[in-house]
């Protein structure tokens, strides 16, 4: 199995568009809606998601399917 370091995800293509990750921010989670209060507004829908910011606090989920490919920054840990 290959691993994926969350923490050196520097950018993704979704959608064919390059998209820059705040260092830190990437996130796998299962996808949900919620309302005002937070209080989640369906039945688990199942769905293996993304989040993350981008440099600029830009704030983005979504499907994990949708991420085509991954740039990792090369840093010493």
């Amino acid at each position: 199995m290959t691993t994926i370091p969350l923490n050196r995800i520097s950018r993704v293509i979704i959608g064919g568009e390059w998209l820059s990750v705040e260092l830190g921010t990437f996130e796998v989670t299962e996808m949900a809606f919620a309302d005002a209060d937070g209080n989640v507004t369906h039945d688990r829908l199942h769905i293996p998601g993304y989040h993350f910011f981008t440099p600029n606090r830009d704030e983005y989920f979504g499907p994990l399917e949708a991420i085509e490919l991954i740039k990792l920054l090369d840093i010493e840990l």
